[in-house]
C-alpha cells in the first residue's frame, strides 16, 4: 500500500449545545476519522434530552464508532459522559485506559464547580483497518484546570498516556490522538506527548482553540485542543475556523498516511 490522504477532526462537542450546526459541519467536512469529546446523552446533553449523541452521530454520519462511557452519574442511569471516535473504516478493537475514577458520581457532583478537578479521565484507543493496514485513532479529555496549569495529578495522568504512546511506538504501530488537553503548549502534559509524538499544533498559526465568544473563560483564549500523530502520518494542511458549533473551535488536518515510514 502507497501514501494517502485521510482527514481527521478534533472536537470537544460542549454535549450537543449546538447540534445541529455541529452535525451540519461534520457532513460538509466528511473526515475519515473524528476523535470527539464531551459526547453525551440523558441528562447530562445541552440539547434534547431523550438523545444519545453517541448514536444520533454514529446513523446521522453513517460511520462506523466506539464510545467511551466515563461519567455515568448513579442517579441517572440512562445518562453519561465520555470521548468517542468515528471511523469511515473498519474498527476492530478499542481499549480504554483508565486515568482518574470517581465514585459516587452523581448529576449535583457532575454540576459543582468545585468537582471539575475530580472528575473522571480516560483515553479511549480505537485501532482501525485502513485499506488493510492497522492504525490507532484515539480521543483524549485530559484533567481540567483553569487557567492551564501543571499539577501533579495532571503530571500523573499525562504520565500514563506517555507510558501508552511509547508502548506503540515501540511496535511501530501508526496512531493519531485528537485531544482536549486543558493544557497549552508550554506545559508538561503537552510537552510529554510532543516528546514521542509530532505535535500538528506546533507548527500551524493557531493561537487559540476555546471559542472566542462562546467559551466561560472568554473574551480570553488558550489553545489547548490538538493532535498528535505517530510519524507515519505527514501534515498537509490544518485548519481552525472560527465557528459556532461548540464552545470549542474545531481542529481538521488533512494527513498524508504512509505506513512505510
Amino acid at each position: 500500500m502507497g501514501a494517502r490522504i485521510l482527514k481527521f477532526i478534533q472536537i470537544n462537542i460542549y454535549k450537543g449545545r449546538y447540534l445541529n450546526s455541529l452535525l451540519d459541519f461534520l457532513k460538509d467536512q466528511d473526515p475519515d476519522i473524528i476523535a470527539m469529546q464531551e459526547v453525551t446523552a440523558g441528562e447530562l446533553n445541552l440539547c434534547d434530552k431523550n438523545l444519545d449523541l453517541f448514536e444520533y452521530f454514529k446513523a446521522e454520519l453513517s460511520l462506523n464508532g466506539v464510545i467511551d462511557k466515563v461519567m455515568k452519574p448513579v442517579d441517572s442511569p440512562k445518562s453519561y459522559l465520555g470521548n468517542a471516535v468515528f471511523s469511515k473504516n473498519q474498527i476492530i478493537d478499542s481499549k480504554s485506559l483508565v486515568l482518574k475514577t470517581f465514585n459516587e458520581f452523581t448529576l449535583a457532583k457532575f454540576h459543582d464547580f468545585k468537582n471539575f478537578t475530580n472528575f473522571p479521565r480516560n483515553l479511549l484507543s480505537a485501532e482501525c483497518v485502513l485499506d488493510g493496514q492497522k492504525i490507532r485513532a484515539i480521543s483524549w479529555h485530559a484533567a481540567w484546570t483553569a487557567p492551564p496549569t501543571d499539577t501533579k495529578e495532571t503530571w500523573r495522568q499525562a504520565k500514563i498516556v506517555l507510558d501508552y504512546l511509547l508502548d506503540l511506538k515501540s511496535q511501530n504501530a501508526p496512531f493519531i490522538l485528537g485531544g482536549d488537553l486543558n493544557s497549552t503548549m508550554d506545559k508538561e502534559t503537552v510537552k510529554m506527548i510532543s516528546e514521542v509524538s509530532r505535535n500538528l499544533m506546533e507548527s500551524s498559526n493557531v493561537v487559540q482553540t476555546t471559542h472566542p465568544k462562546i467559551h466561560k473563560i472568554a473574551p480570553r483564549g488558550f489553545l489547548i485542543d490538538y493532535i498528535f500523530t505517530s510519524s507515519h502520518f505527514k501534515l498537509k494542511k490544518l485548519e481552525v475556523s472560527e465557528i459556532t458549533i461548540s464552545d470549542h473551535l474545531p481542529v481538521v488536518a488533512e494527513l498524508e498516511f504512509n505506513p512505510e515510514d
